[in-house]
């Protein structure tokens, strides 16, 4: 019988080689990725590099639950109602501080909704200001 071999094999410019992964669905079923070229969007050695570095990983549905989801779809109005009820509830520091982390992380996948975080930020800072609770 001949051997397995893995294909290597190079991308073109602009991509870049991810490795192949197994990952978990939310029923528990384990589907493999193969490995395959994407694109590159990324500065070397930016993004989260494990314990003390970065900003670390988010905590989901910690603002959505106030109705700040899909933010491209809502108004100005909406998010800032949003917002207001997840600063009585956290205070405006730490919500300042969860849409800081979201618009670092999405600054160079989502441009469009990083620049509403980061007016949603400026709205905050400028309405509640920038305490702790």
């Amino acid at each position: 019988m001949p051997k397995a071999t893995r294909k290597t094999h190079s991308c073109a410019k602009g991509f870049i080689k991810r490795a192949s992964y197994v990952r978990q669905t939310k029923k528990g079923k384990r589907i493999a990725v193969k490995e395959r070229c994407i694109r590159d969007i990324g500065l070397p050695g930016k993004g989260f590099q494990g314990k003390g570095k970065g900003i670390g990983p988010l905590r989901k549905g910690e603002l959505s639950k106030f109705g700040y989801e899909n933010i491209t779809k809502l108004s100005a109005a909406e998010r800032q109602s949003a917002l207001s009820k997840a600063v009585a509830e956290y205070g405006s520091l730490s919500v300042w501080r969860k849409l800081n982390a979201v618009q670092v992380y999405t600054r160079r996948t989502s441009p469009e909704s990083s620049r509403l975080f980061k007016a949603d930020m400026d709205w905050i800072r400028k309405t509640f200001g920038i305490k702790a609770v």
